[in-house]
């Protein structure tokens, strides 16, 4: 019985699909098979038997190669001893080139920084000064120091097993370096160089980062005045000029955890999000190491990691400090690898950046939700802080990290109502997206929009207890 028109269309739309899809390239030059013993056409054989796409008659002078059988199980290529056989076109290796040049100027930059700004010490951040600025209120007392007191007075959503699965959270974060000091010590960066493209290497860069768990990866040229001038030991960091590149990752924070800020549930939000960060930093540092780049893997050490996260197009300042993405506004944690691998720069969107800055301008949310009232209100940004833990020279809001870390402390831990307030943190859906644009192209709504926030009710505290059922097994 002869097929029907509908079989005829579907096995030529398959044949040329195979056609397009299977190739297998023979390098003419290389292979002569009646000078071998043709192991590709055994091993082709041997994969799928008298379907074999690889053949050779005697008497021909060349392999006979049918696509649409092809699996692309490669067997014949890895058979060819004279590696006369590929499925794309193989370039000549060439000696690493170095990082391909960029320039940001201060066009490119959606943040001012004044002419005399000098290297922010990391042992003036807040978290540093606790263990080493005996002139700080606090000095002394951990984040969790108030912890058992909270525990201890039955408030619902803090209790002794959410403070305990936060704690659990920061294993990984805490044990990362020791993490990357045996995978430099096992791989170092001695192996040779498998390709010096910069698009394919941005390429891979981002798909391995996303596919380790990054929810944002972007590329950013290194601009040394964001690397610490000292540790928070007070010891210089050493990082070589060669290292001209940021990669930055962000990862996402679960919308319902925040929005349970300032409760125990929302720290344990807030501290797997730092665990998944240094998980996407430790494996995506070391592939980098083993294609033979150099790679330090950073989460809140070694460099100030927004004004990185804006140069590589990740978003941009908010009142409250933190970095604003299109994506999840500022429900995310950052981690940067610094890398000589030759990566070409991500661009910033100018059009989103100069919209959070008018939109941060009107709204003043996260200073009303802040419990500790860290937050300013002015409209216009300064130049410096009220405190020693802000680095000064950058035109923005700034938060006084001292009070804010006070309230971390008779809280128990965290807080996050600046996060869980913004206007920006929704999920990334289509209405997100409309409101977006809105905020972009008809900035004179923004009043409406904060407004309309309100009255939905976005940005409000809820229970824990709705957090915990999400996760119900």
């Amino acid at each position: 019985m002869l097929p029907s028109s509908n079989a005829l269309i579907i096995t030529f739309v398959r044949t040329l699909i195979y056609a397009r899809c299977r190739v297998v390239i023979i390098n003419s030059d290389l292979c002569d098979p009646r000078k071998c013993d043709k192991e590709c056409v055994s091993a082709c054989q041997k994969i799928h038997g008298e379907q074999a796409p690889l053949s050779f008659q005697e008497g021909d002078t060349k392999l006979t190669y049918h696509s649409r059988f092809c699996t692309e199980c490669l067997s014949c290529m890895r058979a060819c001893k004279n590696e006369a056989i590929s499925n794309s076109v193989i370039p000549k290796k060439t000696k690493t080139s170095s990082t391909p040049a960029y320039h940001m100027d201060s066009s490119s930059r959606f943040y001012e920084v004044s002419s005399d700004y000098t290297q922010f010490s990391e042992s003036e951040m807040i978290f540093a000064r606790v263990y080493n600025d005996s002139s700080f209120d606090n000095y002394g007392n951990s984040v969790y120091s108030g912890a058992e007191d909270m525990i201890r007075r039955g408030i619902p959503g803090y209790t002794q097993w959410e403070h305990e699965i936060t704690q659990a959270n920061w294993t990984l974060y805490d044990s990362r370096n020791l993490v990357h000091v045996a995978d430099v010590e096992r791989f170092g960066n001695q192996r040779e160089v498998t390709t010096d493209d910069p698009k394919k290497l941005s390429e891979l860069v981002k798909r391995a980062g996303k596919l380790f768990g990054g929810s944002l990866i972007g590329i950013a040229p290194l601009d040394q005045r964001w690397v610490y001038s000292v540790n928070r030991e007070n010891k210089p960091y050493d990082i070589p000029q060669s290292l001209n590149r940021a990669i930055v990752i962000a990862i996402e924070m679960d919308y319902d955890g925040i929005a349970t800020s300032p409760t125990f549930a929302a720290q344990a939000a807030s501290s797997i999000g730092y665990s998944k960060m240094a998980f996407v930093e430790i494996q995506l540092s070391s592939l980098i190491r083993r294609m033979g780049y150099t790679a330090i893997a950073c989460g809140n050490d070694v460099a100030l990691s927004v004004p990185l996260a804006i140069d590589a197009g990740l978003g941009q300042y908010g009142r409250h400090g933190l970095l604003i993405t299109k994506e999840f506004g500022p429900r995310v944690r950052l981690a940067k690898i610094l890398t000589d691998m030759p990566l070409i720069p991500d661009s910033p969107d100018r059009g989103f950046c100069e919209a959070v800055i008018r939109f941060c301008e009107t709204c003043k949310k996260c200073a009303k939700e802040c419990p500790s009232q860290s937050i300013s209100y002015d409209k216009e940004r300064k130049w410096h802080g009220k405190t020693k833990s802000n680095n000064p020279g950058v035109k923005k809001w700034y938060v006084n990290a001292e009070t804010c870390y006070n309230f971390w402390i008779q809280n128990g831990g965290e807080c996050s109502n600046c996060i869980r307030s913004c206007p920006y943190n929704k999920p990334n859906n289509i209405l997100h997206r409309m409101v977006l644009w809105m905020v972009r192209h008809i900035p004179w709504m923004n009043r409406l929009i904060i407004l309309m926030d309100d009255i939905v009710g976005y940005g409000q505290q809820i229970d824990s207890a709705k957090f915990w059922k999400k996760l119900k097994g």
